[in-house]
C-alpha cells in the first residue's frame, strides 16, 4: 500500500495545547487561560500556563519533526498572543515567535500549515460579546489581513477555523470556554464564526498571494442509528444537522437547508441570517480540512449530548482501551461525504487523526495507537485509490498536550512529554510514523 509522491504526511498541534508562556511577552488572556483559571472548570483545576512549553521548546521540538521526517506541520497562532486585545495594539514579540517558528520549519523543508484560530479566543473580545457578537467577523478579517501580511511568501496553506462546532461547545453547553450554556447564543456563535470565516477568506484573496492557499477544518463524526427505529435515524440527523453539516450547508451549498430552519425557528435557535451572509459565507476556499476520529452510533433512548465525555453512549463495539470506539473506516466515509453529497472536488487534507493512550497504559510502548492509525491510514489509501482528491494525513499529535477541559489526563502525542520535567522521549508511535513516511506507505 502506497501514496502518491506528493501525498503530505504531517503531524498536528494547537498554540493553546502546546505553547505555556500564557503571559509571558505581552501576550493577553485568552478564554481558555480565563476558564483554566476558574476552579471546577478543566482537570484537576489545573490550567495551560506551562502546557508543553512550546513557546520556549520550538526549536527542539523542529527537530523532532526533522528526525520524523514530515513533509508538513499544521499548527495554530494565538489570537491574543498577536493581539493581546483583540484588535489594535500588535504584540511585536508574538509576530516574531511565529516567524522564528516558520523560519525553522522551512529551513528544515517543513510546510507549514497554519491556523489562524484553534478556540483560543482573546478574553478582551469576549468581554465585548466574543463570538456571540457578530461584530467578530470584522474583528477576525483585521486580525487574519495583518497575519497574512506578516507572513505572505512564507506560509503556504493557511486554515481560519479549526472546529467551529467549539463555539457550541462553549456558548450554547458551556462545558468549554468560555462557559455559556445558552442554546440561541451558542447557534448565533456558529453562524457568526462562518461570518469570520467568510471574512478572512475574503482579506486573503485581496493580497493575491501567488501559490499560496486558504481553506477550513471541519470536524466529521458521522452519526449511525442504533436500530431501524426512525426514532434513531431523526436523531442521528439531528445531530449531523447541529454538528457538521449546519457548517458544510452554507459553505458548500449557500444555505443552512430547510431540515434546519424548519427545526430551528420554532426552537427559536435559528441564528440571525442578514442579506449577504450566505454569499460571504460560501466564499470558495481551496481546500478542505477534515478532522476524524470515529463515528458516533446513537439511540433515542439513549441520548446523551456530551457523548464524548460519557460511557453511558457506548454503542457500537471494537473499542479501545481509552473507550473510543475504532472505526478507521471513518475516514473514508467522511471524504466520500464531502465529494458525494456536497459535490466537493477540490483537494482535501485530514487535518487531524489520533487518539489517546488509555490510563494505564505504557507511557512510550504505545501499540494501540499504532493499530489505530494504520487502520485508518488503510482507508485513506483506499480513497486515493478510488480517485478521491486527498492530498494528505496529519496525525493528532506531535506531542502530548493539554487536552481543553480534560488538562493533561489525555495523551494524545507520539512523543512523551513528562509532565513535571517537560522532557521528550519519543514513542513506539513515532518511529512506526517515521517508518510510513519513509516508505509512504504502511507495510
Amino acid at each position: 500500500m502506497a501514496f502518491p509522491s506528493d501525498f503530505l504526511f504531517g503531524t498536528a498541534t494547537s498554540a493553546f495545547q502546546i505553547e505555556g508562556a500564557w503571559n509571558e511577552d505581552g501576550k493577553g488572556p485568552s478564554i481558555w487561560d480565563t476558564f483554566g483559571h476558574t476552579p471546577g472548570k478543566v482537570y484537576r483545576d489545573v490550567p495551560a500556563d506551562v502546557a508543553a512549553d512550546h513557546y520556549h521548546r520550538y526549536r527542539e521540538d523542529i527537530a523532532l519533526l526533522r528526525e520524523l521526517g514530515v513533509g508538513s506541520y499544521r499548527f495554530s497562532m494565538s489570537w491574543p498572543r498577536i493581539l493581546p486585545e483583540g484588535t489594535g495594539r500588535v504584540n511585536r514579540a508574538g509576530l516574531d515567535f511565529y516567524r522564528r517558528l516558520v523560519d525553522e520549519l522551512l529551513e528544515a523543508g517543513i510546510s507549514p500549515l497554519a491556523t489562524l484560530y484553534h478556540w483560543d479566543l482573546p478574553q478582551a473580545l469576549e468581554d465585548r460579546g466574543g463570538w456571540a457578537n457578530r461584530d467578530i467577523a470584522l474583528w477576525f478579517r483585521d486580525y487574519a489581513a495583518l497575519v497574512f501580511e506578516e507572513f505572505a511568501g512564507l506560509v503556504p496553506r493557511w486554515a481560519t477555523l479549526n472546529e467551529p462546532i467549539s463555539m457550541w461547545v462553549g456558548y450554547g453547553m458551556g462545558t468549554f470556554a468560555p462557559g455559556h450554556a445558552d442554546p440561541r447564543l451558542g447557534k448565533q456563535a456558529m453562524h457568526n464564526a462562518l461570518l469570520a470565516h467568510g471574512e478572512a477568506v475574503r482579506a486573503f484573496r485581496e493580497r493575491d498571494a501567488p501559490g499560496a492557499e486558504i481553506g477550513i477544518v471541519v470536524d466529521i463524526w458521522k452519526r449511525h442509528p442504533a436500530t431501524d427505529n426512525p426514532a434513531d435515524q431523526a436523531l442521528a440527523d439531528r445531530d449531523e444537522d447541529d454538528s457538521f453539516r449546519f457548517f458544510f450547508n452554507p459553505l458548500l451549498k449557500g444555505a443552512y437547508g430547510e431540515r434546519i430552519v424548519e427545526r430551528l425557528t420554532p426552537e427559536g435557535t435559528m441564528p440571525d441570517v442578514l442579506d449577504g451572509d450566505l454569499e460571504l459565507i460560501a466564499s470558495p476556499v481551496d481546500f478542505l480540512g477534515l478532522n476524524v476520529y470515529s463515528r458516533v452510533v446513537v439511540s433515542a433512548e439513549n441520548d446523551n449530548p456530551i457523548w464524548w465525555e460519557s460511557d453511558s453512549n457506548r454503542l457500537g463495539g471494537n473499542f479501545l482501551d481509552n473507550g473510543l470506539e475504532f472505526y478507521p473506516r471513518a475516514a473514508y466515509d467522511a471524504i466520500r461525504l464531502v465529494r458525494d453529497e456536497y459535490g466537493w472536488q477540490g483537494p482535501v487534507y485530514i487535518t487531524e487523526n489520533g487518539t489517546a493512550d488509555a490510563d494505564d497504559a505504557d507511557p512510550i510502548d504505545d501499540q494501540e495507537r499504532i493499530r489505530y492509525v494504520r487502520g485508518f491510514l488503510e482507508w485513506i489509501e483506499r480513497a486515493v485509490r478510488e480517485g478521491a482528491n486527498v492530498r494528505g494525513y496529519y496525525l493528532w499529535s506531535l506531542l502530548d498536550n493539554y487536552e481543553w477541559n480534560a488538562g493533561f489526563s489525555k495523551r494524545y502525542g507520539i512523543v512523551h512529554v513528562d509532565p513535571d520535567t517537560l522532557k521528550r522521549t519519543p514513542k513506539a508511535s513515532f518511529a512506526w510514523y517515521r517508518d510510513v513516511i519513509s516508505r509512504r506507505g504502511v507495510a
